[in-house]
């Protein structure tokens, strides 16, 4: 989801006479950006049709208040997280879909009120939740939950010895769709063959062994405090991914124990993801280790190709909670409180249609959260950003860490 995007795709969005224009910001265009956590040409042309429907919504919510909603609308992807972040900062877009990292690093500085003066919450996104994450703990992961969770999850979806089952089969495994998360996390992946060569059963691993199973795995030829060797590790060529690159080199720190020079030699020396269906494809094909939000394995469009990866893959560890991503907006651009709510309004309206689903699955929203009943909009946006702030003191740490690298 490094260099300033470039647009692309364009629809008119007018409107006819009425007694009052909305408008957001000065400019003529309603600039909407997504970021390429999947493959950028298949994201623009999945949520394409969005620009249609939410002209549609937009316009009818205005007239209703008998004013007009005059803007142009375009939908782009971003080069990277970061583009797209600097972007909305900057004022050049309206929105943008963005993970709380990329947001907690773009949003400004405080101000009185609670709320920061660069970035906005437009909506939080929900999900559907992982079967195998209840009762998980909400605060950090210790080597025992994420080596506890790990092996369930890999015995929940065993499917080496089904010929003859589909996608969404294996998905009916592990989601639970009819409960909804606010959060999600990043699982680690690694090649079968992978721990087979290192003579690693994950099944078979106790909790006394993991710390040094995985240091055997990811930096094999270091001892102790070193950092040399080869790496077998890979994360997101984002900076600020919470799922791709924040939230497993926290991992990499607070489960494997890995030091601070390790993490940053690690790094230095990781493979870069060009996106999560790619990584997964490439720990399904090689030797390696790979990282992203829940199963990316599910994310590989071909068939056989996503169930080769499922059976060829085992999970190793999961890091701690990730607040969903969601769609935010530039206060240098939307500032007008009418059109913010029509905005909440009309997303809200588009997911909860089936017609819409596969737009919204582009990154796995099944909802939209936002200010309910008499609940005050900035009362709903100071509280969600206390909470992205709070649980953000770590991840900074590893923000700082990889910073200048």
């Amino acid at each position: 989801m490094k260099k300033l995007l470039a647009i692309v795709g364009a629809i008119g969005l007018t409107g006819t006479a009425a007694t009052t224009v909305v408008s957001c910001g000065t400019t003529d265009t309603f600039d909407i950006i997504f970021i390429p956590s999947n493959n950028a040409t298949e994201v623009i042309n999945t949520v394409k049709p969005l620009e249609g429907k939410l002209q549609a919504e937009m316009k009818a919510r205005a007239e209703e208040r008998g004013e007009t909603f005059t803007k142009k609308v375009k939908i782009s992807t971003s080069t990277n997280y970061e583009a797209a972040g600097s972007t909305l900062a900057a004022g050049k877009a309206d929105l943008a879909f963005l993970p709380v990292g990329t947001y907690n690093k773009n949003k400004g500085t405080l101000k009185e009120d609670g709320t920061y003066d660069k970035l906005g919450i437009l909506l939080e996104s929900s999900r559907d939740a992982y079967s195998v994450e209840a009762g998980m703990p909400d605060g950090p992961i210790t080597q025992s939950d994420s080596l506890k969770y790990a092996k369930n999850y890999n015995e929940l979806l065993d499917i080496s010895e089904e010929e003859n089952i589909t996608k969404e089969q294996i998905r009916e495994k592990y989601l639970d769709t009819k409960e909804k998360s606010a959060y999600y996390r990043s699982y680690v992946y690694v090649n079968n063959k992978l721990l087979e060569k290192q003579g690693i059963d994950i099944s078979s691993i106790q909790d006394d062994s993991y710390g040094e199973t995985l240091r055997k795995l990811i930096l094999p030829d270091a001892k102790g405090d070193e950092a040399k060797g080869t790496v077998n590790f890979a994360v997101s060529k984002s900076k600020t991914s919470s799922a791709g690159t924040i939230y497993p080199l926290m991992w990499l720190k607070n489960v494997a124990k890995f030091n601070d020079q390790q993490v940053k030699y690690i790094y230095i020396n990781s493979k870069k993801q060009e996106n999560y269906p790619s990584a997964a494809e490439v720990v399904s094909n090689s030797e390696s280790v790979a990282v992203g939000f829940s199963d990316i394995r599910y994310e590989i469009k071909d068939e056989a190709a996503s169930i080769k990866a499922f059976k060829n893959t085992s999970v190793i560890g999961m890091t701690d909670k990730i607040i969903n991503d969601g769609i935010m907006y530039s206060r240098k651009r939307v500032n007008d409180d009418k059109v913010i709510k029509d905005l909440r309004d009309s997303f809200k309206d588009l997911i909860s249609k089936e017609e819409n689903k596969e737009i919204f699955n582009v990154y796995n929203h099944a909802d939209y959260i936002g200010p309910e009943g008499e609940q005050a909009p900035i009362e709903w946006e100071t509280a969600l950003d206390k909470e992205i702030t709070v649980t953000s003191v770590e991840a900074e740490k590893i923000e700082a860490l990889i910073k200048d690298l």
